[in-house]
């Protein structure tokens, strides 16, 4: 007897297991099957994970799905709590109009996850939608706050006190414990940034990354470069630590020029990773700093303290589960979450002492 209705069964190819249906014992009924969608933007995909353990509190015996732009999907790869990943291409579309779900649940806001929230069939749907004006709405009544916060700049800048965590378990109706983002390394993910650590020699020096760059949406999220400057000095000559230089292709010309001049004691680990390597590397650093991108997600969901540096978005949203430190000047304009400006004072304002302070307290 095949097994179609199993979790491992793929039709055109043998399962993992490369074994016949019957007498399996890998055989799992899907159960109940939970549909979420979160495409983007790819640190709220990370951080999204953390509703997964709610999720299977929630529903023991189902199986969750999952719709991701590509480029996020890697961030997703691995994760035990995850029974399909679903790539959000025409082709895959086309699958989830046939498909019938339990529950779906939607925390992207842009039209076409709502519109898909609303065309795939599902028993109960949690999240956001969209009506026949073509207009966001919320899909069940505990999804309203999380509908406000994005057209009512004074809840979400200064009234609101919850977490991202704690805003999507609302929408969702899901208990949320204070669950921790869950992404999982393999050793091939390890291997470049093990490579590296032992050309290098090692140290038993603390292990610093900065992970310099702003992102591509914010550059109001900037540090400036003179900061870090001021901070690798106090690094190197007051802590004794050996400082890591983090980024993609948008900071090569950036952590190049941090480099350049400075002494044996600052590494430039490279700006050609693939998402999953560049997590290699985060992952081996005592603490990083960073300001609120994809690397501090990454550095969050594996456990590093994180000094975080805030300016134009609201750090309130974000929980580092204990492990470091927020700085937030407060600028009388912050946060306003505007992609450029011409001061950066909500950045600027955040002192190297500060940082190296937080530092200091994190390790």
């Amino acid at each position: 007897m095949i097994r179609s209705d199993c979790v491992h069964y793929k039709g055109e190819t043998p399962c993992a297991f490369k074994r016949p249906c019957d007498g399996c014992p890998h055989v799992r009924p899907f159960g109940r099957t939970v549909l979420l969608i979160k495409r983007a933007a790819m640190g709220d995909v990370l951080r999204t994970t953390a509703l997964l353990p709610g999720l299977k509190r929630k529903y023991p015996d189902g199986s969750i799905f999952w719709v991701v732009d590509e480029e996020s999907a890697d961030l997703l790869r691995a994760n035990p709590l995850i029974d399909r990943i679903i790539p959000f291409t025409a082709e895959h579309l086309l699958q989830l109009a046939v498909e019938r779900f339990d529950a779906l649940i939607c925390l992207d806001k842009d039209r076409g996850a709502t519109a898909l929230a609303v065309r795939v069939e599902a028993k109960a749907k949690f999240g956001f939608g969209m009506n026949e004006h073509g207009n966001l709405v919320a899909l069940n009544p505990a999804a309203d706050y999380a509908l406000r916060l994005g057209i009512d700049d004074d809840l979400k800048f200064h009234k609101n006190t919850k977490t991202y965590q704690e805003i999507i378990a609302e929408a969702a109706e899901v208990d949320y414990h204070g669950d921790p983002y869950i992404f999982n390394l393999t050793a091939a993910d390890r291997s470049e940034a093990a490579d590296f650590f032992r050309k290098a020699r090692g140290s038993k020096r603390p292990k610093i990354g900065l992970n310099t760059g702003a992102g591509s949406k914010f550059l109001t999220k900037q540090w400036p470069a003179a900061h870090y400057r001021k901070l690798i000095r106090s690094l190197i000559r007051d802590l004794g630590a050996e400082v890591y230089l983090l980024g993609g292709a948008r900071e090569k010309a950036l952590n190049a020029d941090l480099a350049k001049g400075a002494s044996g004691r600052v590494h430039h680990t490279g700006t050609g990773h693939s998402l999953r390597q560049f997590a290699g590397f985060v992952e081996a650093m005592d603490a990083v700093v960073t300001s609120d991108t994809l690397g501090m997600h990454i550095a969050i969901a594996l456990g590093r303290p994180v000094v975080a540096l805030f300016g134009p978005t609201a750090p309130q949203e974000i929980t580092l589960y204990g492990r470091g430190a927020k700085l937030f000047a407060g600028a009388p304009c912050a946060p306003c979450y505007k992609q450029t400006c011409a001061d950066m004072a909500c950045m600027s304002e955040i002192t190297p002492a500060q940082v190296f302070a937080e530092i200091q307290k994190a390790l």
